[in-house]
């Protein structure tokens, strides 16, 4: 999906008219016509305040993946794959197997998520072109989920 598909969706969502959206990124609505018909692109300060109007990271924007879940490693695309605050709205941190009403779901330590994960070890070497064994691929796991934000502090 381009960019300007990915503006004029995010913009109908939030139900704002072009010159709403304009106005709060202080640009014409003319400008916004243009991002949306694929005409022109917004510039990278112009891109910044979008993400900042629609609470997405700038890479999601251009097309790039939300990012990972920051305690299983999950990619997470789309908002059904996010985990939710105690109030309910979404996590763009955690996914929904991890995370949900504010609270970790699942392992409390970061070899038992390690555990977790080698579960679906045969489609992990799938997806990766891999043919890992159970020790190479908790190996990898570990140092991986030593990088994630839950995990961190271990």
């Amino acid at each position: 999906m381009e960019i300007c598909d990915r503006l004029f969706q995010l913009r109908k969502k939030e139900g704002l008219s072009q010159e709403e959206l304009a106005s709060r990124l202080h640009v014409t609505r003319q400008a916004v016509s243009r991002w949306e018909q694929g005409i022109t692109v917004p510039s990278v300060d112009t891109l910044q305040r979008i993400a900042s109007v629609f609470r997405r990271p700038v890479d999601e924007l251009l097309g790039n993946p939300a990012g990972y879940c920051q305690s299983c490693g999950m990619e997470l695309r789309r908002e059904e794959e996010q985990g939710t605050e105690e109030d309910g709205t979404l996590c763009a941190d955690y996914c929904i197997h991890c995370y949900q009403r504010g609270r970790f779901t699942g392992a409390l330590t970061m070899e038992e998520q390690a555990e977790e994960n080698l579960r679906s070890l045969a489609q992990w070497n799938r997806a990766h072109g891999l043919s890992l064994t159970e020790e190479e691929a908790r190996k990898q796991l570990l140092a991986f989920l030593a990088t994630l934000n839950r995990w961190r502090q271990e």
